[in-house]
């Protein structure tokens, strides 16, 4: 967890509520909006009010036959409690398997819409592994006994200058308000933050050349993989070195293509 003092529960822990969305990779110190309108998840809002406070966010992990699918990589571990059901998801199989290590973040605003949705948000906490699915004991939603990960500070300082730079190289492509957006980045003061901020920044602006130029995206949901590789990472250091690589190499593609500037950061 980012801060120990905040981290949830062993009660918490032992049955997390889970969230599992299909485009979504939740980062420590992420601020997450839902909108909930799906009876199971507005049954999850009032658990989680009621105690606790917090929420899982894994990340799906589809069929081999999913467009959004996130391809199989030995790197990327899976929890699937009904693997030996079928694979996919569909109505027989209320279980899809995700993404064993996630974020976890505890409910920050809660706001009850007219139409009996929920708008909530989520601050990333920190991240979790699942060790185990729990029983449905009547809930519509599913819940997991996880076990939280540690958030070590960067102990190579070099390599984190050196990705930060990189950063700085890859805001000379865009125009005055992005390059200020860009650059806000390693402003933070938590260095762990600057890292997950930059793992968000780097697919961000591969899509957006992509976008540009009217190429592929390289896959179904390359930014996705990279975000759940720097996820599932054990230390700081492994993710700037993952990190490190991947800005290199966009920063040589930027260059080669002439593609200046990049415009409209979201």
């Amino acid at each position: 967890m980012l801060d120990v003092d905040r981290q949830p529960t062993s009660a918490v822990l032992a049955a997390l509520p889970i969230f599992p969305l299909p485009n979504v990779v939740f980062l420590p110190g992420m601020v997450l909006p839902l909108n909930v309108f799906e009876p199971r998840y507005l049954e999850l809002v009032d658990h989680v009010l009621d105690g606790g406070m917090h929420i899982g966010v894994p990340l799906l992990r589809l069929s081999a036959e999913g467009s959004d699918e996130i391809e199989d990589d030995d790197q990327l571990p899976v929890h699937d409690p009904d693997a030996a059901l079928m694979t996919g998801v569909s109505p027989l199989r209320p279980r899809p398997a995700i993404e064993s290590v996630f974020g976890v973040g505890q409910l920050i605003a809660h706001e009850r819409l007219p139409d009996g949705r929920r708008f909530i948000r989520l601050e990333g906490l920190g991240r979790v592994r699942a060790v185990a699915e729990l029983p449905p004991e009547g809930m519509a939603f599913r819940r997991l006994s996880v076990e939280p990960l540690p958030e070590t500070e960067p102990g190579d300082l070099h390599a984190l200058e050196v990705l930060k730079a990189q950063v700085e190289r890859m805001a000379e492509t865009f125009d005055a308000d992005d390059r200020e957006t860009v650059l806000s980045v390693l402003e933070l003061e938590d260095p762990r933050l600057i890292v997950y901020a930059i793992a968000s920044l780097i697919p961000n602006v591969e899509l957006m050349r992509a976008v540009r130029r009217g190429r592929p995206l390289g896959g179904t949901m390359p930014h996705l993989r990279l975000l759940q590789r720097c996820l599932v990472r054990d230390t700081a250091d492994e993710r700037v070195d993952l990190l490190n690589a991947r800005a290199a190499a966009l920063i040589d593609v930027l260059g080669e293509s002439g593609s200046f500037p990049i415009t409209t950061l979201n």
